[in-house]
């Protein structure tokens, strides 16, 4: 398969994009072509995979202002069935990266559910991109078959596009860190009739490098234990908020595809540090 990524500026393109946003999500509620085509005009960034001709997955970007600085805001990523898990969306969101710097921005941003693991590799392992906030219920209540009946948190990930961390991220196609072995867990959990559930929380570590176990498949466990993924949700949260306000940073998602848990890095160093190091923590 020959898949061709480019930037969408065409308006036939961004034409196209609205009609591929509704089949990609399987929803009639999409962004509308004047939308897109007046973001695209003021700094915003679409990306477009393309088979021959028919547009088959697209990328939405729109500028932002953080605390007085600027950066793009990655917003939706998506492709139709048939052209997943075939490793497309890592190469779109390089691209992205390249796009980004020509227009001349040194940071992107997005959010995901830390739950989500398959989405946590790809962010953080594979792009290098960091973790230092946590909006919880960021969504509020959702009754999308993901979201039902769970609160809506998210991490903001935060990608520096020019640090050695992200360059070194593309070159090694994130290397696993190598302080990690030994390094104390903030969460006890054990396995019940075959689901991981969380037992204990630990708030006093203060160690270099900490892990945080979630569970690998949590709409899994949603399916199975509604009780179970809300504790996972509760607890985690509380961890996650409090370790970041002690100065702690997701660098790393570690998974073993033999185990049900995989487990974040919480990283103590100071960002300068983060940023300037290889792939390896």
């Amino acid at each position: 398969m020959s898949i061709t990524l480019r930037k969408l500026t065409e308006p036939q393109d961004l034409q196209q994009l609205e009609a591929l946003e509704g089949a990609v999500w399987n929803t009639t509620e999409v962004i509308p072509y004047h939308m897109t085509i007046t973001i695209a005009k003021f700094g915003g960034l679409f990306i477009g995979a393309f088979d021959e001709d028919k547009m088959v997955g697209f990328l939405y970007t729109f500028p932002g202002n953080s605390h007085g600085e600027p950066h793009l805001c990655s917003h939706m990523l998506g492709f139709l069935p048939e052209y997943r898990k075939q490793g497309l969306g890592v190469q779109m969101k390089w691209l992205q990266r390249d796009e980004a710097i020509a227009m001349g921005h040194t940071k992107i941003t997005w959010t995901y559910d830390p739950l989500e693991t398959v989405n946590g590799v790809l962010n953080i392992a594979k792009l290098g991109g960091i973790v230092r906030t946590y909006f919880p219920n960021c969504y509020g209540d959702l009754d999308d078959e993901f979201s039902r009946g769970i609160p809506t948190d998210r991490f903001l990930i935060e990608w520096f596009l020019d640090s050695n961390r992200v360059e070194n991220h593309r070159a090694q196609n994130g290397e696993k860190p190598s302080l990690v072995e030994g390094a104390p867990e903030v969460l006890r959990f054990e396995i019940v009739d075959g689901l991981p559930k969380p037992v204990e929380q630990r708030f006093d570590l203060q160690e270099p490098i900490l892990l945080l176990p979630v569970p690998a498949h949590f709409q899994e466990v949603k399916h199975r234990d509604m009780d179970a993924a809300r504790s996972w949700r509760k607890l985690t949260s509380e961890l996650f908020q409090s370790y970041m306000g002690q100065g702690y940073t997701v660098t790393y998602i570690l998974r073993d595809p033999d185990q049900d848990i995989v487990r974040y890095v919480l990283d103590r160093r100071p960002l300068p540090a983060i940023l300037d190091s290889a792939a390896r923590a």
